[in-house]
Parts: C-alpha cells; sequence; structure tokens
C-alpha cells in the first residue's frame, strides 16, 4: 500500500517534485561554485602577497592582506585566517622587526595545535627556526626545526621532511657537532631522487663532502662531491655543478694535485663566465682566489698575481655593491623608521589627549563616588550610633521591666510568707485554743475551719515558692541549683548540676542569677528534647561567677533563634549585658546545646566605698 501511495504521489505531483529536485541540485551547486570561487580567489591573493613580501613591497603586502582579511569573513582560528596571519609574521620579518615576527609566529602556533595535520604547522615552525638561526641561537632553532620535522613526518610532506632534515644538520654544524650534523645530512641521502627532492640530496651529498674534508678524509669528500656533481649535472644546475667543481679542485689542491686542482677551477669558471649576478660574482672570487693560490703552489706566480688581482678587483667591486646595498637599506629603515615616528607621534598625542580626558573623568568619578561613600559613611555611623542608643534603651527597658517583675515577686513572696502565712498560723492557733475550752462539745464548723486554714497555708506556700524560691533566700544560689534541678528531673530528663564549692552572694545577685538559670532550664524542657543535661558553677578569683549549661538535645540554628527572638534569649543577653557579662551560645541541629555566661560578681560593698 505504502509503495502504491508514494507512487500515485509522484505521478499526480510529477512536475512539482521533479521543479523542487532541480532547484535542490541548482543550490547545491551554486553553493559548491562559490566555495571553490572563494578558494581560488583566497588562493590568488596569498599568491599576489607571498610575490609582494618576496619583492620587499611591504607596504602593499600589508594593505592587501588587510583588505582580504576585512573581505572575507573567517571563521575563528580557521585555516585560511591562520595563513594570512603568518603572511603577515613573514612580512614583519622581511621589514627586520623580528621580535613581532616571532610574537605572531608563537601565537600561530599555539592556534595550530587544534589542527596537527594542518601543513601551517610546517610553516610556522620552520620560520621560527630560521628567525632563531638568524639570532645565532641554534638550540631553540633546531628545537622548532624539530617540530618542522615531525610535521612533515606527520602529514608525509617528503620536500618538509627533506628541508627539515638539511637544515637540522646545518644546525648541529653550525654548533660544532658534526656527529649530528652527518647523521642528518646522511638521512636525506637515503630518501629517493625525485624532482623535487633533488636539490635538497645533492646538497646533502655536497655537505657531507665539506665535512669529510674538514677531517682530512679526501677519498670520502671527493665521492661525495662527485654524486653531488652528477645530481646537479641532471638537474642543469649551472652555479652547483661550478660550486661542486670548486670544490672537487679544493680536494686535489689538499692533495697536491696543483694541476688537476687548476683544470677543475677553470672548468667551473667557464660554467659561470657570463653570469654577472651577485652569488655568481662571489663565487668568481672564490675560483680566482683559489687558482692563485694554486698556481703559486706550482710556482706560475705570474698566473697567481694576475688571478690574485682578478680577485682583489671582484672583492673591491662586492663590497662597493654591498655598501651600497647596505646605504639603501638603512636609508630605507630610517625612511621607515621617520614614518612609524611620525605615526607614533600622533598615537601619543591622541593618546595623550585621551588619557588627559580619561584622567579627568576618573578623578571627577572618585571624588564623587569618595563624596558618596562619605555620605554613606556618615549616614551609617548616625545610623548605627541611634541604633545602639536604640539597643540600649533597649535593654534597660527589659532590665528595669524584669527587675521590677522580681522585686514584685520577691515583695509578694515576703508578703504571703511574713504576713499572710502567719496570720493563717495565729488564727489556727486560736481555734485550737477554741476547742480545748469546749471539750467534747467542739461545733464542726471550727473543725472545718481548720483544714480550710491548713489549705490555705499549704497554698500560699506554694505561691511563695514559686514566686521566690525558699531554698535560694535561706541557703544560697548554690543549693537552690541543686533544688532546680531534683525538682525538673525526670523520666525523660536527667538533670545534674555541680557548684564547685562557690559561696553566698549578694541576695539580689543571687536571685538574678537563678531567675537565668531557671529560664534556660525552662527553655530546655521545652525545646530541646534533651535526655541530660548539666549545670556548672565555677568561681574565678573571687571577682567572676561562670555558668555553663550543656544538653544533648536536638540543638537548634543560633542566628535563626536571635531573629525570631525565640527561646527568651534576649531577655537573657539583655540581663547580661547590664551586669557587664559574656553570653555565648554553641548549638547546631542535632549535635546539642552549649551555653556559657561569665557575670561579674556582684559587691554591695566594693560599691558602697566607691
Amino acid at each position: 500500500m505504502k509503495s502504491f501511495k508514494l507512487r500515485s504521489l509522484l505521478k499526480h505531483n510529477y512536475p512539482k517534485f521533479l521543479i523542487l529536485i532541480l532547484f535542490c541540485i541548482q543550490v547545491q551547486y551554486s553553493y559548491s561554485q562559490k566555495g571553490e570561487k572563494e578558494t581560488v580567489y583566497l588562493e590568488n591573493k596569498l599568491k599576489q602577497i607571498d610575490s609582494l613580501i618576496e619583492t620587499y613591497n611591504h607596504e602593499k603586502a600589508s594593505s592587501l592582506i588587510n583588505n582580504t582579511l576585512n573581505t572575507f569573513s573567517f571563521e575563528r582560528n580557521s585555516e585560511e585566517q591562520i595563513s594570512l596571519e603568518f603572511r603577515i609574521a613573514k612580512n614583519y620579518y622581511q621589514q627586520g622587526n623580528k621580535e613581532k615576527a616571532t610574537e605572531l609566529l608563537l601565537i600561530g602556533l599555539d592556534k595550530l595545535k587544534s589542527k596537527p595535520f594542518s601543513p601551517l604547522n610546517l610553516e610556522y615552525a620552520d620560520m621560527l627556526s630560521k628567525i632563531f638561526a638568524d639570532s645565532q641561537n641554534f638550540d631553540k632553532a633546531i628545537y622548532y626545526n624539530k617540530i618542522a620535522l615531525q610535521k612533515s613526518y606527520l602529514i608525509m610532506d617528503t620536500v618538509g621532511i627533506t628541508k627539515s632534515l638539511i637544515r637540522m644538520g646545518g644546525f648541529y654544524y653550525a654548533k660544532d657537532e658534526e656527529d649530528s650534523a652527518t647523521l642528518y645530512f646522511r638521512k636525506v641521502t637515503h630518501i629517493p631522487v625525485t624532482p623535487t627532492t633533488i636539490v635538497r640530496v645533492a646538497n646533502a651529498h655536497n655537505n657531507l663532502g665539506v665535512i669529510a674534508q674538514n677531517n682530512d678524509n679526501f677519498d670520502l669528500a671527493k665521492n661525495r662531491f662527485r654524486q653531488a656533481l652528477d645530481l646537479k649535472l641532471n638537474q642543469n644546475d649551472v652555479i652547483g655543478v661550478s660550486s661542486l667543481n670548486v670544490n672537487l679542485g679544493n680536494i686535489h689542491h689538499f692533495k697536491k694535485e696543483y694541476k688537476k686542482a687548476i683544470d677543475r677551477y677553470l672548468n667551473a669558471f667557464e660554467e659561470i663566465k657570463n653570469d654577472t649576478t651577485s652569488r655568481v660574482l662571489h663565487l668568481k672570487r672564490i675560483i680566482y682566489e683559489n687558482l692563485s693560490t694554486s698556481y703559486d703552489s706550482v710556482q706560475d706566480y705570474k698566473n697567481a698575481y694576475k688571478f690574485l688581482n682578478k680577485s682583489y678587483d671582484l672583492k673591491f667591486k662586492l663590497s662597493n655593491e654591498q655598501l651600497a646595498e647596505n646605504i639603501a637599506e638603512v636609508e630605507a629603515r630610517y625612511n621607515l623608521a621617520v614614518e612609524e615616528q611620525k605615526t607614533e607621534e600622533e598615537k601619543s598625542k591622541t593618546f595623550r589627549a585621551q588619557v588627559l580626558f580619561g584622567g579627568m573623568a576618573l578623578i571627577t568619578l572618585i571624588i564623587v563616588v569618595l563624596a558618596f561613600i562619605s555620605y554613606k559613611n556618615r549616614k551609617l555611623k548616625e545610623q548605627n550610633r541611634l541604633d545602639q542608643i536604640h539597643s540600649n534603651l533597649q535593654t534597660k527597658i527589659i532590665n528595669a521591666t524584669i527587675d521590677a517583675k522580681e522585686k514584685e515577686r520577691k515583695s509578694i513572696a515576703e508578703i504571703l510568707h511574713d504576713s499572710v502565712s502567719a496570720l493563717l498560723s495565729s488564727a489556727n492557733l486560736h481555734l485550737q485554743a477554741s476547742k480545748s475550752q469546749l471539750n467534747s462539745h467542739v461545733p464542726l464548723e471550727i473543725s472545718k475551719a481548720q483544714e480550710i486554714i491548713n489549705e490555705a497555708s499549704v497554698k500560699i506556700r506554694d505561691l511563695s515558692h514559686e514566686l521566690i524560691s525558699s531554698v535560694l533566700l535561706k541557703f544560697g544560689l548554690a543549693l537552690a541549683v541543686h533544688d532546680l534541678c531534683e525538682k525538673y528531673s525526670n523520666s525523660e530528663l536527667q538533670l545534674i548540676s555541680d557548684d564547685n564549692g562557690i559561696k553566698r552572694y549578694d541576695q539580689e545577685f543571687e536571685i538574678k542569677i537563678y531567675n537565668i538559670i531557671e529560664e534556660l532550664i525552662n527553655n530546655i524542657l521545652k525545646h530541646s528534647g534533651a535526655n541530660n543535661a548539666s549545670i556548672n558553677l565555677i568561681e574565678r578569683n573571687g571577682e567572676k561567677l561562670l555558668i555553663q549549661l550543656i544538653d544533648d538535645g536536638k540543638g537548634f540554628d543560633v542566628k535563626t533563634a536571635r531573629r525570631k527572638d525565640g527561646l527568651g534569649l534576649s531577655h537573657i543577653e539583655a540581663r547580661i549585658k547590664i551586669m557587664q557579662g559574656v553570653f555565648n551560645i554553641n548549638s547546631k541541629k542535632g549535635e546539642g546545646t552549649s551555653i556559657f555566661i561569665s557575670v561579674p560578681i556582684f559587691n554591695p560593698e566594693l560599691v558602697q566605698a566607691s
């Protein structure tokens, strides 16, 4: 059924379906063509940039690089972008700014870590090795050349491999490490000879010949030079053939085969006699000098003098040309430096203006910020002072309220105990006397009145004890706390106390401490869920009383409790603060609670004396 439906759909919508397919193909082809055109265009731009750099047209090269970067929207750290950044570094190098070139090359090489197979790795590392070799830092040159060699092997670039091996041998040779140099040159000679490798294979044989010659191994040197010569002949490299003939002539000279040496030198000269390029002129000067030396060795002083003069003339000419080139280069650098200086001066003026404006703006901002901070600090200080006054006032109000309650409770307790209780006892005695006078005819009402009076006496005594502990008043704080522990201990909570032999204190002081301890015990009973609790009383040097309460209950969050004013903590803290004491709570949920109180012992005699 599905096949039938598809065939039916195609049958009825064939023209539309065909148009859609053709449109998709056209779009894909257009995108493909666009991508290919951009790639070709970019490759042409890179070739133009390379040509400008090689011909020392640095300003145009820099302009073309910037235009290309602005024309294309490259992805961040794409190969195209990194390739253009390499040209920027190369342009700096050509202008003599090796520091900037090195900086850009190091950044680019770091970006290429995510692209291990990119050929750009080879270009960046190769350029860095060249820069360090220029500054005679051959260790760094070897380090980066090894990177270039590794990347060449990774991407199987035979040209890159031969180039890196030749350079590696050259760097070790410059460090007088001929064994290492020989090793790398030999590796090049084992690479198959192709049109792309023939130049460096020939150079490797030549370099090995030079090393053998330095070690007086003339037969090996001669063999290496001949192999290099054969490759140069196949390559039709006239200058290379001439150079190798000079080297072979040197071997004959060292072996005292002076006539053969002269023949080789003359053959070398014949190869290049019509070439007047700077490179060939230097080679001609060497040939003239070598011919002079060999003719001198066969005592043909006339020719020796002739070629020596030619050598000096050519040397003088080259020196003048080199001097002219150096002067031109210095002039070009001077002009470039002048332009750069002008640019820097303009930048400096702009920068100074910006700094001045920015500085004024910053100073204004700092003044405003400091004024705002000063205002806020003043307001904060005022607020803190008001809060402190409010806090002290609240503390005094709380203490005054509690003191008033304590005095009221004490007064009521004393009235109940000393007056009402005494009156009830007296009334009971009168009734008892009346009963004895009436003998056996005592009315029932008198007995009931006695029972009521006895019950009232018990209730008044209990009420008096609740208002203020009679144990506290009669025996002091230590026994009163023991009495509290016995009173509140039960099957679920075991309360114990240790007074450590404290003495009696001023009654008002003891009442305050007792009420604080009683309030804390009530908190333990109501909120802690503890099984065990202990109270320790310690006198310190007759000056301070230390109180420690510990329970194994469920604990609580102290900050939350303070914020919610729970457990009567604010009242307790206010009482201790007015007594100039210290109040500290340490509690965590599930870990019980530890309370520490330290208060100066009140001595009314010292107060009166002061």
